[in-house]
């Protein structure tokens, strides 16, 4: 039996990862593709599969000590249908499950710090889970935000 921590890391990856997949939903080929009109802008195929690429690294790479094969400037450039996104984030829910359950009494285990300005000079599991949860959020925001914008512009569905 896992601990409630693991547990509530496991429901919020979860939940994410539906939301990412709700936000592209009876969305077609162009509405993937197109990027708001903005420096730096991504499509809804970009923003997540980089969000399921950073998850899978951050939590099964990173964290739990697992091979994962990430290309992230391809993740960058991705385009084309979006119907192997409910595949790959099925395949990456079952990664970090499995992840999560490999370390389980191990959350306060060192690693790198999530993020260049950390206030120390290590981290460990929790924090690595933290910052990953908290990142795959943020993309979820922008692809919600995304996908609302080309719906205003009268985008199809």
């Amino acid at each position: 039996m896992s601990s409630s921590e693991i547990d509530s890391f496991r429901i919020r990856f979860e939940y994410e990862l539906d939301r990412l997949l709700e936000t592209v939903a009876d969305l077609d080929e162009e509405a993937v593709n197109w990027k708001p009109p903005a420096p730096g802008a991504n499509s809804l195929l970009v923003l997540i599969t980089h969000a399921l690429g950073s998850a899978e690294e951050h939590v099964v790479g990173i964290a739990a000590g697992l091979t994962v094969v990430r290309n992230r400037d391809a993740e960058f450039v991705a385009k084309g249908a979006g119907s192997h996104l409910a595949s790959r984030a099925a395949d990456v829910r079952s990664r970090i499950t499995e992840a999560l359950s490999s370390l389980e009494g191990r959350l306060d285990e060192e690693r790198d710090p999530p993020f260049r300005r950390w206030p120390a000079s290590r981290g460990t599991v929790r924090d690595r889970l933290v910052h990953s949860v908290s990142h795959t959020a943020e993309h979820v925001g922008h692809a919600q935000v995304t996908r609302d914008l080309y719906l205003a512009r009268g985008g199809n569905m």
